[in-house]
């Protein structure tokens, strides 16, 4: 397939697609006249590498384990540098993940102690609602004293 074809199917743009290639996150496979030609692994490596810049992966950190294996003559050379590489980017996903999971928890508390607002008559606030779980959730949850800080009357 052309550049376009694997834009269409990565759901990337041709620009950031050639950038993938200039870093060697992507290697095409060339004609005897030179165009590019991606097949479907191409696709998934694009996809990946998207992937992992959501996860805020920085790119030269997927370009380091994209082109390190041919920065070697030998397969312990390669498999010792790209194993540390990829030991490294699965620490830091996994900080991520554990970050993300403790953020899920809270925010998955703070909307079981606001649904139990429904229903109520009050108007939100410390003051007005003395007995809302949320005047003590607030204590313990940060997402929940964002949500029920009171703003000043101009």
């Amino acid at each position: 397939m052309k550049i376009g074809d694997l834009a269409r199917e990565s759901g990337l743009t041709e620009r950031m697609l050639r950038h993938y290639e200039e870093l060697g996150i992507i290697v095409p496979r060339r004609s005897s006249k030179g165009t590019r030609h991606y097949s479907s692994q191409d696709v998934e490596i694009a996809r990946l590498a998207h992937h992992l810049r959501e996860l805020d992966v920085p790119l030269d950190t997927i370009s380091a384990i994209a082109v390190e294996r041919r920065a070697h003559s030998t397969g312990d050379a390669s498999g010792a540098a790209v194993g540390e590489l990829l030991e490294q980017l699965a620490q830091h996903l996994a900080e991520k993940a554990e970050k993300s999971l403790a953020l899920h928890r809270v925010i998955c508390e703070a909307s079981r102690v606001v649904r139990s607002c429904r229903g109520c008559e009050n108007e939100p606030g410390h003051s007005t609602c003395p007995d809302c779980p949320m005047n003590d959730a607030v204590e313990d949850n940060p997402v929940a004293a964002m949500i029920w800080q009171e703003r000043e009357k101009a």
